[in-house]
């Protein structure tokens, strides 16, 4: 009637505004918290990209915060991530509604835009909070690989204990979420997971004190049956699913990944197979193999296949002349000592500062938009 949809219509639309935005809050709550700082990734130290895929977004602090999803837990994780999604498309369902029904002096005042927003936020932080709760569940299985004595490892076998390991938490969890969340944001999570997930295992890699080339052997059958399961987790088979329900929504959905997610993949598995590949080459061939195989290797990285091949300092220091450095600036590189670790330091001190510039640098991009939009017609 005409009474009802003026003023009294305009107070109901204000009690949806504040229910929904406490409702938000209540799924806000359902969320994990996040660790502490000091707890932050597997072996407590945060993932260094080193191939920075296309459709990853430029990291801010909020990002690098790390979870623990208790087991069962990312079921409801999932779940809030469905009803976001459900109560956003309802937000701006009703905001038009109320906009062509109230009254015409009060249509410029509806806008429900911050509460679509805060549903969008609880979103991304649950996709998040999934992927980080799988990295953390892989915290065992890369210890178990760091315990393992790769310089005496002489005999090459089946897959590791480790990857097996790994095998156990992924396959379970991601058909979970395969079948609990919408199609799109279930791609979002397999970027982000497999992009973290090769990342840690690099940085893992070359934090390996050495190798020797049967270990090196034995870790390329490794990273082979990872790859293989990393390429699989968009579409992972119906016997991998844990339930009926989860076997019966993996069979209706597509047998194929997306090529963006294989292309990203094989290329960080590539980094992984290459350095590999270096330390399991014999000494006297690596200059050249180095240099045929990697053709956009550097000294650096060079010195770092040289540091798991447990080579001595004036040998590294003749090697890196031979690769073409120059003698002063070898023996210099070979008498600091660069181990892998230092490297991994220096390179998270590297991504940090460039985080810090990046941040600012769309905050101001952000305040010229606004800018741009305060002077456009409504």
């Amino acid at each position: 009637t005409a009474l009802t949809k003026g003023n009294t219509f305009f107070l109901l639309y204000k009690a949806f505004q504040d229910s929904l935005r406490k409702y938000s809050q209540v799924l806000s709550s359902k969320l994990p918290p996040p660790l502490p700082p000091k707890s932050v990734g597997p072996l407590n130290m945060p993932p260094v990209p080193f191939a920075k895929h296309p459709m990853q977004p430029e990291p801010t602090p909020a990002h690098t915060a790390s979870y623990r999803v208790p087991p069962g837990e990312e079921i409801t994780v999932c779940h809030v991530i469905g009803t976001c999604e459900y109560c956003a498309e309802t937000v701006e369902a009703l905001e038009d509604l109320i906009r062509d029904t109230v009254d015409d002096e009060y249509k410029e005042k509806i806008d429900m835009m911050g509460q679509q927003e805060a549903f969008h936020d609880i979103t991304a932080k649950a996709i998040r909070i999934l992927v980080s709760g799988l990295e953390n569940r892989l915290e065992e299985p890369l210890k178990m690989m760091t315990a393992i004595n790769w310089a005496m490892f002489v005999e090459v076998g089946e897959e590791s204990d480790y990857v097996r390991y790994m095998h156990k938490e992924i396959q379970p969890y991601v058909s979970t979420a395969r079948t609990l969340i919408p199609k799109s944001y279930f791609q979002s999570f397999c970027d982000k997971f497999a992009l973290g997930f090769t990342t840690t295992y690099y940085e893992t890699l070359i934090r390996l004190k050495t190798i020797s080339e049967p270990g090196s052997q034995q870790l390329l059958l490794d990273v082979y049956n990872l790859k293989n399961l990393i390429l699989k987790l968009p579409v992972l088979e119906a016997s991998a699913a844990s339930t009926p329900t989860a076997r019966k929504a993996v069979a209706t959905g597509s047998t194929i990944a997306p090529a963006m997610y294989t292309k990203m993949v094989q290329k960080q598995f590539k980094n992984i197979e290459l350095l590999l590949k270096m330390t399991g080459t014999p000494v006297n061939l690596l200059i050249d193999v180095f240099k045929d195989q990697w053709p956009g290797g550097s000294a650096l990285d060079l010195q770092q296949v040289m540091s798991l091949k447990g080579l001595k300092r004036n040998e590294q220091a003749a090697m890196l002349e031979r690769f073409g450095l120059d003698p002063a600036l070898a023996r210099k590189g070979a008498a600091v000592n660069v181990t892998s670790a230092t490297i991994v330091s220096e390179r998270f001190q590297a991504v940090q500062e460039s985080t810090t510039q990046q941040l600012q640098l769309s905050q101001m991009r952000q305040k010229v938009n606004d800018f741009r939009n305060s002077f456009r017609p409504v």
